[in-house]
């Protein structure tokens, strides 16, 4: 069996600094300091490795004793960071073609320049190697993209073939699958200006990934010549992704579409869901609070993005976070085109901006019936129904129920953002809570009418479980209501956290967790507002319809016009 030795991996570079000795790598960096000798140590250990040791031979670097014990401990701080790495013996120093005969992979020993990737990157070199050739790939399509990726995944080492399927032109032109016979599998398409390849896989999922990417760029069935640069660039491309997956290898990039271009001729990563999920009525929620933060970056994205971006410009970001969307030639119940977000961070106010500028443009396949945008279908009913039951209430008035003293809510959020809005921002606001139902608590927070003097105004309100998280949400929306109106005047249409929403970053911000007591909440609304049992899921416009149905936003109405 083939031995392994430790060596240096080749990305590492190395900077003397005054008193010691600055390291990094391709993902990580060491600084070493407080020894001027540390740099003739690196010397001599640099030397020490270029021919590979065994684990045993790094405790005898040295025949003097002291310096051994120095190098050994200098070699095992590499290790513990990452930049030494375990590669076969036979693969060392200019040895590629002296292999033993035992040596697993596709082939003895893999070219020089995958060899070095390997030892850049991979934990297991000499098992990442095996990866590339356990699985053949199998290539679909025809023209530029698939002659360089074919090109490329040879010089890789790989096993390839030509799949033997046709090619119809006007639904496949310019597309090429690249699928490995465990199922994984990258698509590219290219024009002569532009092209794409998607992230890894399963193949059945990636024919309509790659027909959203493509209609998303306005990539047409243009012809290409060979040796078209933006072809070439996509097909390699592919290849080294796939390969990257075979090879089991982290990707920084994933989940990431790449977008190449001509002019001037480069290759981009934007954001792009790893999977196409279909918001059904019977479909699981997914609470994935990462997928829930990159939904904005996702959405609005320049060139894979549907919405408009997501802006913070010089808006304030705290006490609370703010955020807009500019809506441009979209009637809806602002009056106008700009939408707003709030939240205790930046993280969550994108991404209500961003559900808001999803309902405003729901408005015309909605019709007239109140609607409700949320990450998943359980978010979207629990801010529907608080809606509903809002709207059911306001012909009492916002002053309607009890004042109740500050005091009495003594919960961690509760008095948080009641104390921003009363003392630091020193407005002085009162709050009003009315019991709707059981387990149904309104919370409306008032304050000066800026525009009338001696006026009141509403300034937020929450619908919650309990009193103490209804005035929670109620006084946080007072917050960013104060924040905004400060910043530029005028009503925006706004959405903002509730009990029903996914917690999105990591915030010391206090927020209440409802999340044990939404689903009680939610029946009792339900009979409140007399709402059916299943609301109706709103098909926006395309393409905004599919970009939602990937990323797995629903949209929803009550199904009648209250």
């Amino acid at each position: 069996m083939s031995t392994s030795s430790w060596q240096l991996r080749p990305t590492v570079q190395a900077t003397r600094i005054d008193g010691g000795l600055h390291l990094r790598s391709w993902d990580t960096s060491l600084t070493l300091d407080g020894a001027p000798q540390l740099w003739r140590l690196w010397q001599l250990l640099t030397r020490r490795l270029a021919s590979g040791r065994t684990t045993a031979d790094l405790r005898d670097l040295s025949p003097r004793p002291p310096v051994a014990l120095a190098l050994y401990r200098l070699a095992d701080l590499l290790r513990e960071h990452d930049l030494l790495v375990r590669v076969p013996e036979h693969w060392a120093g200019t040895g590629y073609a002296r292999a033993p005969a035992d040596a697993c992979g596709p082939a003895p020993v893999p070219p020089p320049a995958v060899a070095t990737w390997l030892a850049s990157v991979a934990t297991d070199p000499a098992a990442s190697w095996t990866g590339i050739g356990r699985e053949p790939v199998t290539v679909t399509g025809a023209g530029p993209a698939a002659t360089a990726a074919i090109e490329a995944l040879t010089a890789a080492g790989a096993r390839v073939r030509r799949a033997a399927t046709r090619i119809d032109p006007p639904r496949d032109a310019g597309r090429v699958t690249l699928a490995a016979s465990d199922g994984r599998a990258v698509v590219t398409g290219a024009s002569a200006t532009i092209g794409y390849v998607t992230p890894v896989g399963l193949g059945p999922q990636l024919r309509a990934q790659s027909s959203l990417i493509a209609e998303r760029l306005g990539l047409g069935s243009a012809a290409t010549a060979p040796g078209d640069p933006v072809s070439v660039v996509a097909g390699a491309c592919a290849a080294h992704r796939l390969l990257g997956a075979l090879a089991e290898l982290t990707d920084p990039t994933e989940p990431t579409a790449l977008v190449v271009r001509s002019d001037p001729l480069r290759a981009t990563a934007h954001p792009w869901p790893p999977g196409v999920r279909s918001p059904a009525v019977d479909a699981p929620d997914r609470r994935d609070d990462a997928v829930h933060a990159g939904l904005p970056t996702s959405l609005t994205d320049p060139e894979l993005g549907v919405l408009p971006p997501v802006e913070l410009d010089d808006l304030p970001q705290l006490p609370v976070g703010l955020a807009r969307c500019r809506v441009g030639g979209v009637p809806g119940p602002a009056g106008g085109t700009l939408v707003t977000g709030h939240g205790p961070d930046t993280s969550t106010a994108r991404l209500h901006a961003t559900l808001a500028a999803v309902e405003l443009l729901s408005v015309s396949t909605g019709g007239a019936a109140v609607l409700a945008c949320g990450v998943d279908r359980s978010h979207a009913e629990g801010v529907l129904l608080r809606r509903l039951a809002r709207r059911s209430v306001a012909s009492a008035g916002v002053t309607s129920g009890e004042a109740v003293p500050p005091s009495a809510f003594d919960a961690p959020a509760a008095r948080r953002w009641w104390r921003t809005l009363t003392r630091r921002l020193g407005v002085p606001a009162t709050v009003h809570v009315r019991r709707l139902a059981p387990g149904a608590q309104l919370a409306v927070v008032c304050g000066p009418d800026t525009t009338d003097p001696g006026g009141w105004m509403e300034l937020g309100w929450a619908i919650e479980a309990t009193a103490h998280d209804a005035v929670a949400f109620a006084a946080l929306a007072a917050v960013a209501t104060v924040g905004w109106r400060a910043h530029r005047p005028g009503p925006p249409y706004s959405h903002g956290p509730c009990g029903a929403s996914p917690r999105v970053s990591r915030s010391t911000a206090p927020v209440p967790d409802g999340s044990e007591r939404e689903a009680a909440l939610r029946r009792s609304l339900r009979t409140l507002v007399g709402a059916p049992a299943e609301p109706i899921v709103v098909t926006p416009p395309a393409p905004l319809a599919a970009a939602l149905r990937t990323v797995g936003l629903v949209v929803l109405r009550a199904g009648d016009d209250r």
